[in-house]
Protein backbone atom coordinates (compact mmCIF):
# COMPACT_ATOMS: atom_id res chain seq x y z
CA UNK A 1 0.00 0.00 0.00
CA UNK A 2 2.60 2.40 0.79
CA UNK A 3 4.21 1.95 -2.61
CA UNK A 4 0.85 2.12 -3.99
CA UNK A 5 0.58 5.92 -2.63
CA UNK A 6 4.09 6.77 -3.70
CA UNK A 7 3.08 5.89 -7.36
CA UNK A 8 -0.53 7.77 -7.18
CA UNK A 9 1.20 11.13 -5.99
CA UNK A 10 3.56 10.08 -9.38
CA UNK A 11 0.13 10.08 -11.28
CA UNK A 12 -1.04 13.38 -9.45
CA UNK A 13 2.08 15.11 -10.34
CA UNK A 14 1.59 14.02 -13.88
CA UNK A 15 -2.43 15.07 -14.31
CA UNK A 16 -1.18 18.25 -12.57
CA UNK A 17 1.71 18.89 -15.51
CA UNK A 18 -0.95 18.21 -18.00
CA UNK A 19 -3.76 20.60 -16.47
CA UNK A 20 -1.01 23.53 -16.37
CA UNK A 21 -0.12 22.61 -19.91
CA UNK A 22 -4.00 22.86 -21.07
CA UNK A 23 -5.07 19.31 -21.32
CA UNK A 24 -7.10 17.33 -19.33
CA UNK A 25 -6.03 16.77 -15.51
CA UNK A 26 -5.18 12.93 -15.71
CA UNK A 27 -1.86 10.56 -15.72
CA UNK A 28 -0.92 7.28 -15.94
CA UNK A 29 2.20 5.32 -15.08
CA UNK A 30 3.19 1.71 -15.47
CA UNK A 31 5.18 0.00 -13.19
CA UNK A 32 7.24 -3.16 -13.53
CA UNK A 33 9.30 -4.89 -10.60
CA UNK A 34 8.82 -1.87 -8.55
CA UNK A 35 10.05 0.92 -11.26
CA UNK A 36 8.44 3.22 -13.28
CA UNK A 37 9.16 1.82 -16.87
CA UNK A 38 6.05 4.30 -18.67
CA UNK A 39 4.11 7.82 -18.12
CA UNK A 40 1.75 9.20 -19.77
CA UNK A 41 -0.39 12.69 -19.49
CA UNK A 42 -3.94 13.02 -21.74
CA UNK A 43 -3.35 13.46 -24.79
CA UNK A 44 -7.17 13.88 -26.65
CA UNK A 45 -6.44 17.98 -27.15
CA UNK A 46 -2.72 17.58 -28.03
CA UNK A 47 -3.28 14.81 -30.78
CA UNK A 48 -7.32 15.78 -31.67
CA UNK A 49 -7.95 12.35 -30.49
CA UNK A 50 -10.78 12.03 -28.62
CA UNK A 51 -9.17 8.44 -27.35
CA UNK A 52 -5.45 9.78 -26.71
CA UNK A 53 -6.51 8.96 -22.59
CA UNK A 54 -3.40 8.59 -20.52
CA UNK A 55 -4.16 4.77 -19.98
CA UNK A 56 -4.72 4.28 -23.98
CA UNK A 57 -1.42 6.24 -24.70
CA UNK A 58 0.50 4.66 -22.05
CA UNK A 59 -0.51 1.12 -22.98
CA UNK A 60 -0.42 1.70 -27.00
CA UNK A 61 2.77 3.26 -27.00
CA UNK A 62 4.52 1.13 -24.54
CA UNK A 63 3.60 -2.18 -26.38
CA UNK A 64 4.27 -0.73 -29.62
CA UNK A 65 8.19 0.45 -28.65
CA UNK A 66 8.42 -2.54 -26.64
CA UNK A 67 6.84 -5.16 -29.60
CA UNK A 68 4.61 -7.09 -26.51
CA UNK A 69 0.88 -7.44 -26.95
CA UNK A 70 0.82 -8.70 -23.10
CA UNK A 71 1.39 -6.78 -19.97
CA UNK A 72 1.39 -9.16 -17.72
CA UNK A 73 3.24 -8.84 -14.50
CA UNK A 74 2.70 -4.79 -14.95
CA UNK A 75 0.67 -2.56 -12.52
CA UNK A 76 -1.11 0.78 -14.15
CA UNK A 77 -1.21 3.51 -11.66
CA UNK A 78 -4.06 6.27 -12.84
CA UNK A 79 -5.19 9.31 -11.04
CA UNK A 80 -8.70 8.72 -11.87
CA UNK A 81 -10.72 5.43 -12.20
CA UNK A 82 -10.23 3.88 -15.80
CA UNK A 83 -13.44 4.67 -17.89
CA UNK A 84 -14.84 1.95 -20.42
CA UNK A 85 -12.40 2.65 -23.46
CA UNK A 86 -9.18 2.25 -21.23
CA UNK A 87 -10.98 -0.51 -19.18
CA UNK A 88 -11.24 -2.51 -22.54
CA UNK A 89 -7.77 -1.57 -23.33
CA UNK A 90 -6.64 -2.76 -19.81
CA UNK A 91 -8.09 -6.29 -20.18
CA UNK A 92 -6.97 -6.92 -23.51
CA UNK A 93 -3.53 -5.51 -22.53
CA UNK A 94 -3.82 -8.63 -19.91
CA UNK A 95 -2.42 -5.95 -17.13
CA UNK A 96 -2.47 -7.98 -13.98
CA UNK A 97 -2.99 -4.87 -11.28
CA UNK A 98 -4.62 -1.54 -11.61
CA UNK A 99 -4.62 1.16 -9.04
CA UNK A 100 -6.53 4.39 -9.31
CA UNK A 101 -7.00 7.63 -7.27
CA UNK A 102 -10.17 9.01 -7.81
CA UNK A 103 -13.51 6.85 -8.33
CA UNK A 104 -15.83 7.43 -11.29
CA UNK A 105 -18.40 8.20 -9.59
CA UNK A 106 -16.34 11.55 -7.21
CA UNK A 107 -14.74 12.43 -10.63
CA UNK A 108 -18.22 12.74 -12.18
CA UNK A 109 -19.38 14.87 -9.41
CA UNK A 110 -16.63 17.09 -9.81
CA UNK A 111 -17.22 17.58 -13.51
CA UNK A 112 -20.73 17.23 -13.54
CA UNK A 113 -20.67 14.20 -15.86
CA UNK A 114 -23.07 10.94 -15.49
CA UNK A 115 -21.77 8.07 -13.31
CA UNK A 116 -20.04 5.53 -15.45
CA UNK A 117 -19.94 2.12 -14.75
CA UNK A 118 -16.59 0.85 -12.36
CA UNK A 119 -13.28 0.05 -13.77
CA UNK A 120 -13.45 -3.35 -12.06
CA UNK A 121 -16.36 -4.46 -13.63
CA UNK A 122 -15.75 -3.81 -17.33
CA UNK A 123 -11.98 -4.89 -16.80
CA UNK A 124 -12.77 -8.56 -15.11
CA UNK A 125 -15.84 -8.85 -17.64
CA UNK A 126 -13.70 -12.22 -18.83
CA UNK A 127 -12.75 -14.96 -17.55
CA UNK A 128 -8.99 -13.13 -16.49
CA UNK A 129 -9.35 -11.88 -13.08
CA UNK A 130 -7.45 -7.83 -12.65
CA UNK A 131 -6.50 -6.87 -9.38
CA UNK A 132 -8.17 -3.30 -9.22
CA UNK A 133 -8.02 -1.38 -6.19
CA UNK A 134 -8.77 1.79 -5.62
CA UNK A 135 -9.30 5.07 -4.56
CA UNK A 136 -5.92 5.39 -3.19
CA UNK A 137 -5.56 9.40 -1.89
CA UNK A 138 -8.52 10.38 -3.02
CA UNK A 139 -8.58 13.64 -0.98
CA UNK A 140 -5.08 14.82 -2.79
CA UNK A 141 -6.66 14.12 -6.26
CA UNK A 142 -10.10 16.07 -5.68
CA UNK A 143 -8.27 18.89 -4.57
CA UNK A 144 -6.10 18.51 -8.01
CA UNK A 145 -9.18 17.93 -9.88
CA UNK A 146 -11.19 20.85 -8.34
CA UNK A 147 -8.71 23.53 -9.75
CA UNK A 148 -9.54 22.45 -13.45
CA UNK A 149 -12.21 24.29 -15.25
CA UNK A 150 -14.65 21.37 -16.59
CA UNK A 151 -15.49 22.49 -20.37
CA UNK A 152 -16.38 20.52 -23.40
CA UNK A 153 -13.14 18.88 -25.04
CA UNK A 154 -14.42 20.63 -28.47
CA UNK A 155 -13.93 24.06 -26.66
CA UNK A 156 -10.70 23.13 -25.52
CA UNK A 157 -9.27 21.88 -28.66
CA UNK A 158 -10.51 25.18 -30.22
CA UNK A 159 -8.71 27.47 -27.49
CA UNK A 160 -5.63 24.57 -27.92
CA UNK A 161 -5.52 25.40 -31.79
CA UNK A 162 -5.85 29.32 -31.21
CA UNK A 163 -3.00 29.52 -28.59
CA UNK A 164 -0.27 27.33 -30.77
CA UNK A 165 -0.59 28.79 -34.59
Amino acid sequence: MENDEYFIRKTYEIAQTSAEQGFDPFGAILVKNQQIVATSGDKCIQYADPTAHAELVLISEYCRAHELISLEGYTLYCNVEPCMMCSGAIHWARISRVVFGVSQQSLQSVSKGKTKPSAEEMINIGNKKIEVVGPVLAKEGLALLRQFPFKSKKDRYQEFKQKNK
